[in-house]
């Protein structure tokens, strides 16, 4: 027995320094703390461009919000640009890949795949440049404009990044406040459907209405007036000058009130293919709808239910 002695000393002096060992990481590669690639405040930036493999976008900031310099004017939904800043300044290094590269081409980074970049007021860039794929999936070469080092970003802080231009764009062709609205007249291929508030002075979801002839109560009434603000476009708007809307198959009559004033938004659509383009009387955009979405608004109109699904 006091053969093997020194041999258990041996075993038990191995074990124990192998637990210290692993207490303290030395088998482990050291995890950096993410860390973001650009500070940025949202009200000093005055211009942003994305430019990807699919697509090149520029946005400048105006007195009433953003206008679309690049790939053409569009109404611009603000909310999407606060989004995508909110994105930009949230890019986070996983690691610092090199500090000081001595071949970019390594990275992708001679020639990006995408540059993503911002212009605040005083002429200041902050822009962030993304290589080719890591060996590791789910992540990419990246470089901090004007900086040498090269870093490991994930592909999904990325992504929210890498927008098409009908992301920035304003989609929804009807805007309404439920609780002003009076009536709602739809006229589509010839029929017309009426949605009539008959407590006038009550919000929408509380009040009596009328569909049609029928009697209908506001819990009912409120999802028809939501199929108006829902409708939206999966392309890039038009000026109502390319798209004309007059005349066309549909119409849409929606009277407020509110204050004491009594107001009237008249939206016309005309078929083309499969596509519907609707602008509001007046303004300066049209927008293409699904012919399917539009029947199912006069559907839903005519008082009819969706067919449960055989």
């Amino acid at each position: 027995m006091k053969r093997f002695i020194p041999t258990i000393i041996l075993v038990v002096l191995c074990i124990g320094g192998f637990w210290y060992a692993s207490s303290k990481d030395f088998f482990q590669e050291k995890k950096e703390e993410p860390k973001s690639l650009v500070a940025l405040k949202q009200e000093e930036v005055q211009s942003l461009s994305v430019k990807t493999e699919a697509a090149q976008i520029e946005l400048n900031r105006a007195a009433s919000g953003w206008d679309m310099k690049t790939p053409a004017a569009a109404p611009i939904n603000s909310n999407q640009v606060d989004s995508w800043l909110d994105s930009f300044g949230l890019v986070t290094s996983e690691k610092v890949v090199e500090d000081q590269p001595s071949n970019l081409a390594e990275y992708g980074l001679d020639k990006p795949v995408s540059t993503f970049e911002v212009t605040l007021k005083d002429g200041t860039k902050k822009g962030i440049l993304v290589g080719t794929a890591l060996p590791i999936q789910g992540y990419s070469y990246a470089q901090v404009e004007g900086q040498q080092a090269v870093y490991q970003v994930s592909d999904q802080t990325l992504s929210s990044l890498a927008k098409a231009p009908v992301d920035f764009a304003e989609t929804s062709p009807i805007k309404l406040e439920s609780d002003k609205v009076q009536s709602v007249k739809v006229t589509w291929k010839g029929q017309t459907y009426t949605l009539t508030k008959t407590d006038k002075d009550k919000v929408a979801a509380e009040a009596n209405w009328k569909l049609g002839d029928k009697d209908t109560k506001g819990s009912d009434a409120n999802p028809l007036l939501d199929d108006l603000v829902f409708l939206h476009t999966a392309e890039m708007p038009q000026p109502v000058a390319q798209k004309p809307t007059s005349g066309g198959e549909l119409k849409i009559e929606i009277a407020s009130s509110a204050d004491g004033k009594d107001t009237t938004e008249v939206y016309e659509g005309k078929t083309s293919g499969d596509a519907v383009w609707l602008a509001k009387q007046g303004g300066q955009w049209a927008y293409s709808l699904t012919n399917e979405d539009i029947q199912k608004l006069a559907d839903a109109y005519a008082g009819k239910t969706a067919q449960p699904a055989s």
